[in-house]
């Protein structure tokens, strides 16, 4: 039974105290359910969560925290060679017949991460969208999808779910060819 808060209206140390357990076991259950959503250990398979220890726990956070970080890395070095590829190849480029753009798919297990680079920026947005167009029709779900022009290059950025239906990664990857070969003619 809680006792009343005395007359000044301080909890006593024992409300204190579980309050502070109920609100630590809060985000515990918060980072859990945060690690377990983005890719950490997979979902345990009946039975409830599996036996672990605060320590275990925290490790196992840390562990997904530094790996998303060197992902993040990865992309961003990525990132910054496609564009800077895009920067030197646009000087070449005016003229003559446009370049084949290029496309990077990394296959991330139910989805996937597209980068695409093409020979020149669009006038309008219609290569952009055909591209979104291609994924979608191929039969993924795009989830995320911008772009950006760098010196006289496009570069798209699509991120979407694939299932293992008509025809998987390959096929989307093969849509997206064809989308952009067909807008630089």
């Amino acid at each position: 039974m809680d006792m009343p808060p005395p007359a000044g209206g301080k909890p006593d140390r024992k409300t204190v105290e579980r309050n502070r357990r109920n609100q630590m076991n809060a985000l515990y259950s918060r980072l859990d359910s945060l690690v377990r959503s983005g890719g950490g250990a997979p979902p345990p398979t009946g039975g409830g969560l599996p036996a672990m220890t605060r320590p275990d726990r925290l490790g196992e956070a840390a562990e997904y925290i530094r790996q998303t970080e060197e992902r993040v890395g990865m992309l961003r070095e990525k990132k910054s060679k496609l564009t800077a590829a895009a920067t030197q190849g646009s000087g070449s480029s005016s003229g003559g017949a446009a370049a084949t753009p290029e496309v990077e798919v990394q296959h991330l297990g139910s989805g996937l991460h597209a980068i695409l680079v093409t020979g020149a920026p669009p006038s309008d947005d219609a290569s952009f969208h055909r591209a979104v167009r291609a994924v979608e029709e191929a039969g993924g779900e795009v989830q995320n999808a911008h772009f950006s022009v760098v010196g006289a290059r496009a570069v798209y950025t699509i991120h979407a779910l694939v299932g293992e239906g008509y025809g998987g990664i390959g096929r989307v990857v093969q849509r997206l060819q064809e989308a952009l070969r067909g807008g630089a003619q």
